[in-house]
């Protein structure tokens, strides 16, 4: 029996298609920074993993720890369902005749295996493109990749407020699109995309047959103007009468609403006919979260006061931004999201100096962009406002004074 080499595969049986899939940011950080002494006790701004309190009886459900014994339903629990339709009502003003609990709303574990399977759901087109915002969130471009489709990286620039230029799609382009990816509001620069621009999307996925994915995971934080009008999801712009056949998918999660990133609970909700294939995938491709974490998710779902007290910090946190930076280095309030998106001029540059200056680890822009050298990514760092109130203070603080200092050089 011959022995087998892996140096022998070469091309015969490796297939090099994510060779395409630009690096993971966090990768090139730590090579960017590793082996660098930081100039302080190191803060780390780079990761959106939130830091504040979960709520408690979240937590408690799953202390009892029990239910896994079971295999979990694929479609998830109906206690869970029915907990997030109901939020679903609560939060976006929806008919309650827009979702059917049983047919249209199916738990993930988390939202980046369903964003990266929905793209499996979209039609077949020779030379298929995915289109997603630039910079991007890495599963977009590999749910493309994988379903042999090239990823089309639309810029989202500060001259279009951050979204996608719709405008800017060729007939081509958009003849040619299976998927779009949209993140809103967005990650990193905190968008949010109003009605039209949601109803203009909507149509040009009907008129052009390509499915939309609308990443809506920061929905519940948002900035005090917004309070009496919050971000609208995709699902804000269809009626009841035409839900059946929307080219439409919609994510959310508890990782920020509920500061439960390692609970892995999200949900997909949208179109009729889209969610019943998608189920059926997923039944024969994917596994359901536990029964104790559906239970301690549905919790979480219907409680709305602990995501009114994560948002009140994270205003405490933008407004010391806003004290320290006033409009320094292109700083503005983000809509949504909890991260500050400043022109530095040149983000690995300024990377570099912060964290030799002061200790404070951001990420460059340019590490979130299949195009490093574009002006829409590459003069930007990104800033997660996550920690504590205090440690906040004293990383934005140290942070401004690197950049004043990287100025001044």
């Amino acid at each position: 029996m011959a022995n087998f080499r892996g140096d022998d595969v070469g091309h015969s049986i490796l297939d090099d298609r994510f060779a395409a899939l630009p690096g993971g940011p966090f990768a090139r950080l730590r090579t960017l920074l590793d082996g660098i002494m930081p100039g302080d006790s190191e803060i780390s701004l780079a990761l959106g993993e939130p830091r504040h309190a979960p709520p408690q009886n979240v937590l408690s459900r799953l202390a009892q720890a029990d239910g896994y014994d079971r295999y979990p339903p694929i479609q998830g629990l109906p206690v869970l369902r029915h907990a997030i339709h109901a939020w679903l009502q609560r939060r976006f003003g929806l008919p309650n005749a827009l979702i059917d609990p049983e047919i249209q709303i199916l738990p993930l574990n988390g939202t980046r295996e369903g964003l990266f399977m929905a793209a499996q759901l979209a039609p077949q087109k020779p030379d298929g493109l995915v289109i997603m915002p630039d910079p991007f969130y890495q599963v977009y471009a590999a749910a493309a990749l994988a379903r042999g489709d090239t990823p089309y990286y639309l810029p989202a620039q500060a001259e279009h407020h951050f979204l996608p230029h719709l405008e800017g799609l060729s007939e081509d382009i958009l003849a040619r699109c299976s998927c779009f990816y949209l993140c809103s509001p967005a990650n990193p620069q905190g968008t949010v995309a109003d009605r039209a621009y949601l109803e203009h999307l909507i149509a040009l996925a009907q008129q052009y047959n390509f499915i939309l994915c609308i990443d809506e995971c920061y929905a519940d934080i948002y900035d005090r103007p917004l309070m009496s009008a919050p971000p609208l999801s995709i699902l804000s712009v269809l009626k009841p009468e035409t839900i059946e056949q929307a080219p439409v998918l919609s994510f959310h999660s508890l990782s920020k609403r509920s500061n439960l990133p390692g609970l892995r609970s999200g949900f997909v909700t949208g179109g009729g006919a889209l969610m019943r294939r998608f189920s059926a995938l997923r039944l024969v491709a994917g596994p359901q979260s536990p029964i104790a974490a559906q239970e301690a998710a549905a919790l979480a779902w219907q409680d709305d006061d602990h995501a009114s007290e994560n948002r009140t910090l994270y205003h405490q946190k933008i407004d010391t931004a806003e004290e320290i930076f006033g409009t320094s280095f292109g700083f503005y309030r983000p809509p949504g999201g909890f991260f500050l998106w400043l022109n530095v001029g040149d983000g690995i540059r300024a990377t570099h100096h912060i964290w030799q200056h002061s200790g404070v680890r951001v990420l460059p822009g340019a590490y979130l962009s299949a195009n490093p050298t574009h002006p829409n990514a590459a003069p930007y760092i990104r800033v997660a406002i996550v920690s504590a109130p205090e440690e906040n203070r004293v990383a934005l603080q140290r942070l401004y004074d690197s950049l004043i200092s990287l100025e001044a050089a």
